[in-house]
C-alpha cells in the first residue's frame, strides 16, 4: 500500500510549544505585574473579593454590565458565525471589549481610589500583558499563531 502514512500526516509538534507558552507567558505577566506593583507602590488585589476590586458601588454596577454585555455579544457571535469559525472572533472580541473596560476601571481607579498609582498600574497592566501573551505565542506557537493571524486578516477582509 503506497501513500503518506497517518503518522506522516498529522503533525503535533506544535503541542509542545502550547504547555511552554502558558507557563512563560503566565510566569512573565506575574513577574512583569509584581515589578509594575512594587514600583508604582499598589497593592495586589485579592481575585474573587469584589470589595478591593471595585471603588464604589457604581463601578460595581457598571463592570457588572460589562460582564453580561460581553458574554450576550459572545453568544450571538458563537450563535451567528458557528463554533468554527466563532471561536477565532470569540478570542478577538475578547481582546477589542477588555479595552473599553479597562479604560473605565483606569477612570474609576483615579477618580475615587484611595492610593493615586491604581489607575497607573492598570492603565499599564493590560497592555503590557497583550505584548507578552503575544510574544510568547509567536515563540511557542508560531503554528498556530499564524493560523491566527490568517484567520484574522479573513475576518476583516471581509
Amino acid at each position: 500500500m503506497e501513500g503518506t502514512g497517518y503518522s506522516e500526516t498529522l503533525s503535533f509538534d506544535w503541542l509542545w510549544g502550547l504547555p511552554a507558552f502558558f507557563v512563560v507567558s503566565g510566569l512573565a505577566i506575574f513577574s512583569i505585574n509584581w515589578i509594575l506593583r512594587k514600583i508604582l507602590g499598589v497593592e495586589r488585589k485579592k481575585w474573587f473579593s469584589s470589595s478591593e476590586y471595585f471603588v464604589n458601588e457604581f463601578h460595581e454596577k457598571v463592570e457588572r454590565y460589562f460582564r453580561y454585555g460581553n458574554t450576550a455579544l459572545y453568544i450571538l457571535f458563537l450563535l451567528f458565525f458557528g463554533f468554527e469559525k466563532g471561536s477565532i472572533y470569540f478570542v478577538a472580541l475578547t481582546f477589542l471589549l477588555s479595552v473599553p473596560q479597562e479604560l473605565f476601571r483606569a477612570f474609576m481607579e483615579k477618580k475615587y481610589a484611595e492610593n493615586p498609582n491604581d489607575y497607573k498600574f492598570t492603565l499599564l497592566e493590560y497592555p503590557v500583558s497583550m505584548i507578552i501573551f503575544f510574544t510568547c505565542a509567536v515563540a511557542f506557537t508560531p503554528e498556530m499563531f499564524s493560523l491566527f493571524m490568517d484567520e484574522l486578516s479573513f475576518l476583516f477582509s471581509n
